[in-house]
């Protein structure tokens, strides 16, 4: 089961490198997902926005900061 999630994670560690934009900014891919949450935090907390949608967007960027460590340390 470990070797299977390994796999996993290292498929999607290849195909998020290999996206054409992102391929670019490798070194900074990480820090724009952080500050992708620090501004959603920051909408949220004043209430600005409708909060469906920047919770849709709040899981987006933690998605993306994920990928971008996982494809950092391969």
């Amino acid at each position: 089961m470990d070797k299977i999630i390994e796999k996993l994670f290292q498929y999607l560690a290849i195909y998020f490198d290999k996206i054409p934009l992102l391929s670019k900014i490798k070194g900074f891919r990480t820090i724009l997902g952080f500050a992708g949450l620090a501004v959603v935090t920051g909408l949220k907390s004043y209430d600005i926005g409708d909060p469906e949608i920047l919770n849709a967007i709040e899981a987006g960027f933690i998605i993306f900061t994920g990928l971008a460590l996982n494809s950092k340390g391969r």
